[in-house]
């Protein structure tokens, strides 16, 4: 059983607005993460219109189905030469990636992509105008099992918030491949109940993702291209 066979993922949106602060009047309350960000245009054509920097959860519904389930959020700064996005709440419950089904109880955890789009509705893998292709941004909803599958997935717990993480395509023979599938065979040669044995599935997967060395100072570029040319982070 692959790791896809557990994980089937959507791409719900959580939209941020370019330019001047979209919060208006309400103050929205301390920010729970803020990233600063960059957007390089690589495209032979501008934008038909003003462009959002776009930060889209991935959400599992089923094995089969997914749904979106965009949210608004801060973006302040000369965008898109440079940004701050400030996020003020956790994602909504059904962005969370929820494995109590597949016998792991563990905590839930979102995993989203900051990308480069027109709207809401243009944004996913495939149907923006770009994306970072060497982050996402988890969150955590609460105390992380050590040895569970999200703690093997993210290199060890991780404590609940938000943090940003670093991504690292695995490719058949390359790096990342040659550390994750000992440990995945590992981990599972040791495995002796089921919920031990899927847990191991979190070194099964198409990226390797691990915390970023400089955290939520990370500066996050995302790059517009054509669609053929980006490399969106697929860890399903």
């Amino acid at each position: 059983m692959q790791i896809r066979s557990i994980l089937s993922l959507a791409l719900p949106a959580l939209l941020a607005a370019c330019g001047d602060s979209q919060v208006g009047s309400d103050y929205p309350g301390e920010a729970l993460l803020t990233v600063e960000g960059t957007i390089v245009n690589e495209l032979d054509a501008a934008p038909t219109g003003p462009v959002d920097a776009v930060l889209v959860w991935n959400s599992v519904t089923s094995d089969t189905e997914n749904e979106n389930f965009p949210v608004r959020t801060t973006v302040t700064g000369s965008f898109p030469a440079s940004f701050t996005l400030s996020i003020h709440a956790p994602p909504p419950e059904s962005a969370l990636n929820d494995l109590s089904e597949g016998g792991l109880v563990d905590t839930r955890v979102g995993i989203a992509t900051l990308e480069a789009a027109l709207s809401e509705d243009d944004a996913g893998e495939g149907s923006g105008l770009g994306v970072d292709e060497h982050h996402v941004i988890v969150y955590v909803e609460s105390d992380m099992d050590e040895d569970g599958f999200w703690s093997n997935f993210f290199g060890g717990p991780l404590a609940p918030g938000f943090h940003v993480m670093d991504v690292f395509p695995r490719e058949p023979g390359g790096e990342v491949e040659a550390e994750l599938q000992p440990a995945f065979d590992a981990c599972n040669a040791a495995a002796t109940t089921e919920a031990e044995h899927n847990a191991c599935y979190g070194y099964d997967a198409k990226l390797k993702v691990r915390p970023s060395a400089e955290g939520p100072s990370t500066t996050l570029t995302v790059r517009m291209a054509p669609s053929a040319d980006l490399e969106y982070p697929d860890w399903h």
